[in-house]
This record gives C-alpha cells, structure tokens and sequence, in this order.
C-alpha cells in the first residue's frame, strides 16, 4: 500500500476531530453554566462552546474524509491504468498472432 503515513494522518485527524469537539463542547456548556458572570456572558460561552466545537470537528473530520478520497482516487487510477495496459498487451499478443499466422 502507498502513502501509509496519510493514511495514518487521517485517523489522527478523526480521533483528534472527536475529541477536540467533544472537549470544545464540554468546556463551553461548563463554562456557560458556572462562574458569577452574567447572563450575556453565559449565552455567549455556550454559543461559542456549542457551535465553536461543532465546526472544529465539522471541519477536521471533513478534512480527514478529504484524505482518505485523495487515497482512493490513487487507488483507484493506479488499477485503471494497470487494466488498460494489460488490456493493450492483450490486444498487442492478438495482433501479432494473426500477422504471423
């Protein structure tokens, strides 16, 4: 297999999406509902808790999903092009079969 380290990345980035997220979302519903501030503050760390951690791990994740169809889109060329040149072999053997026989 090819580009094992990218591969590895990716589920660095998906481990680190979920618990980035997660935490991003823990400390702003904790912060939001502790401490003597008031209550634009309170609605201010939840939102920013909430949805901060949201999009942290909307786009890590995305960005290790994106890796991972980078991969497979090599895969996927790599096979092709291997199949069209054994198919052109194929078809090089049969035309030199009929101009000798």
């Amino acid at each position: 297999m090819k580009y094992k380290n990218f591969r590895k990345m990716a589920r660095v980035l998906e481990i680190l999406a979920w618990v980035l997220g997660l935490a991003t979302f823990g400390l702003g519903l904790l912060s939001g509902f502790t401490g003597d501030i008031d209550a634009a503050t309170i609605v201010l760390s939840l939102f920013l808790g909430v949805i901060g951690g949201f999009i942290a791990f909307v786009f890590l994740y995305c960005f290790a999903q994106f890796i991972y169809v980078a991969l497979d889109v090599e895969r996927n060329t790599r096979a092709t092009v291997k199949a069209l040149y054994e198919e052109v072999e194929k078809e090089e053997e049969i035309g030199s079969k009929e101009n000798t026989g």
